[in-house]
């Protein structure tokens, strides 16, 4: 048996805030805080996040203005790109979830 092919699975962390947050929010919110958090995981070429319409992608974000605050490196997966996509489709929105053991798999239901 041959073993599975590999994808690596990787963990984009940003600050929408660029910094302000940890700078002004102690002034405008009297308690400190680190960041304005958004994360996205990027497998198969692209980056994968939730945005108002549900589920977006886009290529990984290579632009320095933009590039993530940190990137988590989160393993790899045996799920195949068809595979993935047809799970985690590009603008849905409702989410399931089930566990397989210790693995815990979240979905995305149809909304049509």
């Amino acid at each position: 048996m041959e073993p599975p092919n590999l994808y690596p699975v990787k963990l984009y962390v940003y600050d929408l805030s660029k910094g302000l947050a940890r700078r002004l929010s102690p002034i405008m919110l009297g308690k400190q805080l680190e960041g304005i958090w958004h994360t996205s995981i990027v497998v198969h070429k692209d980056e994968f996040f939730f945005g108002s319409g549900g589920i977006s992608s886009c290529p990984p974000v290579s632009d320095f203005a933009w590039a993530p605050d940190s990137v988590v490196d989160v393993g790899s997966t045996e799920v195949t790109e068809e595979i993935f996509l047809s799970t985690c489709p590009p603008g849905e929105s409702l989410f399931r979830e089930w566990r397989t053991g210790e693995t815990v798999v979240v979905s995305v239901s149809p909304t049509r």
